[in-house]
């Protein structure tokens, strides 16, 4: 499963909570990020993220596509023919709200090119964690990279690509706001539901 949502909406803790919920549970979880995971995902992920480099949305694409792909072959199908979770912050949705909808590039030519090359296997549930910008740069602090330093606007415009991306089938839309054990728990009954 995936977990997105804007920066600081706290998907990091809700992945570590769910990993943790699932390993008590007996199970064999593993958490991912992207871009990252993989050696080529970490150094893809250090470019992407650094001030040094101003990237268009284009190359954003092509580098979080790359490192999406590495992540899927080197870790995710292994993991999940051997019968393991895999939770993953971010994905697909991920590259509609910022490169998408914020970056201003053509929704249809991302999804093909994800579709065509980064696709395969394809999560079961999305979870989307919805929150107020102003509350999630709260919770994050200050800006730590080049995407944070985009500042408010952008990360409204990237939270209006996630409330469209939720219209989709096997996307879910949780009200991140609340107390983190809250958001827990919606997430647990949700990816209860999707295996059900």
């Amino acid at each position: 499963m995936v977990l997105d949502g804007v920066d600081g909406c706290g998907k990091s803790t809700q992945a570590r909570l769910l990993t943790e919920r699932l390993e008590a549970d007996g199970r064999s979880p593993l958490h991912l990020r992207e871009p990252g995971s993989t050696p080529l995902g970490e150094e893809l992920r250090e470019i992407f993220l650094s001030r040094r480099h101003d990237l268009s949305p284009k190359v954003e694409v092509l580098l979080v596509a790359a490192a999406r792909r590495a992540m899927l072959d080197e870790i995710v199908e292994p993991a999940l023919a051997a019968g393991r979770d895999v939770v993953c912050e971010r994905f697909h949705s991920s590259t509609f709200a910022y490169q998408g909808t914020a970056g201003g590039l053509e929704l249809d030519r991302i999804e093909q090119l994800l579709t065509d090359w980064a696709s395969d296997p394809v999560p079961d549930l999305i979870v989307l964690l919805d929150i107020d910008v102003a509350t999630a740069s709260d919770r994050r602090g200050a800006a730590t990279d080049r995407m944070e330093d985009r500042g408010l606007e952008f990360q409204e415009r990237v939270a209006r690509g996630y409330r469209a991306y939720a219209e989709r089938p096997g996307v879910v839309l949780i009200d991140g706001a609340r107390e983190a054990d809250e958001v827990a728990e919606s997430v647990w009954k949700e990816l209860a539901a999707c295996a059900s």
